[in-house]
């Protein structure tokens, strides 16, 4: 579903090409995502304010309610017995009716892999709305894959810009691998 495709494949163009904020957020979206940087470790607290969020920002793009479901355990993780290989902060998963998503669900770990401390509420910010960019993939876009695109990147950069805090996301990068400066200030 998230797969790396050929940049000759249609949904990869299509994919590519969408470089706008998918959807302009309400002033009540932009405080949603404030509150949810101040919230605390609890995660029915997260999952409360980040419901609401999705919300928002689900009904200013038009698409299908999307639920936000919040584990507080270890992000699911592969660790080889020295050094910890990868892990999940969170995952998007829809169904379809048709051509139609008919239901969504974004799931967000609350702790990390291995220590399993709560995640930093701009770790928690970021995934959720790099996951709900899925969902906008599959349900406004109506793409049959979410690839990880530059569009994609720009569609989740520009989201959080509108959002004004697109300080959560990590720096753009220059062709040389260096941070691009905004603001005054590294991501």
């Amino acid at each position: 579903m998230f797969e790396r495709r050929s940049p000759l494949d249609p949904t990869y163009r299509r994919s590519q090409a969408a470089t706008r904020a998918p959807v302009q957020p309400t002033a009540t979206a932009r405080e949603l995502a404030r509150r949810l940087l101040a919230t605390g470790d609890d995660a029915r607290e997260r999952r409360r304010i980040g419901q609401l969020l999705v919300d928002q920002l689900t009904a200013a793009g038009g698409l299908s309610r999307c639920e936000l479901a919040v584990a507080d355990r270890a992000q699911v993780h592969e660790h080889d017995g020295q050094k910890l290989l990868s892990k999940t902060y969170g995952y998007y998963r829809c169904w379809f009716e048709g051509d139609r998503v008919s239901r969504a669900r974004i799931r967000i770990y609350n702790r990390t892999a291995v220590r399993q401390q709560v995640i930093t509420s701009k770790v928690f910010l970021n995934t959720l709305l790099h996951e709900w960019v899925h969902h906008f993939d599959f349900d406004g876009l109506r793409l049959p894959r979410s690839p990880h695109t530059a569009g994609f990147f720009a569609r989740l950069r520009a989201l959080a810009e509108a959002l004004e805090v697109a300080f959560v996301l990590p720096p753009e990068r220059d062709a040389d691998g260096n941070p691009i400066l905004r603001y005054g200030v590294t991501g």
